[in-house]
């Protein structure tokens, strides 16, 4: 299981959506790279590219993963392993610290109607195999979203330990 944990900050050129991640099981990307068990603060970078997730503890870069736009998922044989990761542009200001722990709406933080949703990000495991799937989505218009997915392992693939 990976449990979400908040929001986080970071800035950098191009468009960069942020939050924080708590992983139970060590994940490892296409090349070997290491995602030990812990904390990390995630960033999905958007630039020309192409789309990349990058794990980050502190101002470090852990790994990054090169995303495949257009992706689908074959939600019939996935299990989910984390609920909806909200995302936030680092293009909206952050607020301080007081401002975030009152609601104007009285309404818990997350309805907050002024905190516009529209960037989330899943994980997800096939019934059989050992990728895991990390799937960004950002709505575009009302019910047309623009998804890419980013491949990770439950096992090395390089089979370098």
């Amino acid at each position: 299981m990976i449990v979400m944990v908040g929001l986080g900050v970071a800035t950098v050129a191009g468009e960069v959506y942020v939050t924080e991640i708590r992983l139970d099981r060590t994940l490892y990307t296409e090349v070997g790279k290491r995602l030990d068990r812990g904390g990390f603060d995630l960033e999905v970078r958007r630039e020309e590219e192409g789309c990349s997730l990058v794990f980050l503890r502190g101002e470090e870069v852990v790994a990054t993963v090169a995303g495949q736009e257009g992706a689908e998922t074959e939600t019939d044989r996935v299990i989910p392993l984390v609920g909806t990761l909200y995302l936030r542009s680092t293009a909206i200001p952050m607020r301080t610290a007081e401002e975030r722990q009152l609601s104007k709406t009285g309404r818990p933080q997350y309805q907050d109607q002024e905190q516009n949703w529209e960037n989330t990000l899943r994980a997800y495991r096939g019934s059989e195999d050992s990728e895991v799937h990390f799937l960004f989505q950002r709505r575009r218009d009302w019910g047309d979203w623009e998804q890419v997915c980013f491949k990770l392992f439950l096992e090395n693939p390089t089979g370098n330990r």
